[in-house]
């Protein structure tokens, strides 16, 4: 499931991030890359998410979320 479809309060696992370079190369420098571990916070205008890695928390656009897939913590993808 992407990330703009995943449910608020929820912890999960990033399994891709299918995005240009750059795009995906800044994700990657705040934490956002496959393997880690997001909580989604809150949802934000236009079908943005706000999602916390450790202590850092940040706003990722609609478009962008539809772009990152995620799976459940110790299970198959939703």
């Amino acid at each position: 499931m992407d990330l703009g479809h995943w449910p608020t309060d929820t912890e999960a696992k990033v399994v891709t991030v299918d995005l240009e370079h750059a795009t995906r190369l800044r994700l990657s420098e705040l934490g956002l890359r496959a393997g880690a571990i997001v909580r989604v916070t809150h949802r934000a205008a236009f079908g943005g998410r706000v999602v916390a890695i450790g202590a850092d928390r940040f706003a990722v656009d609609g478009r962008t979320c539809t772009r990152i897939d995620l799976e459940a913590l110790g299970g198959p993808r939703l």
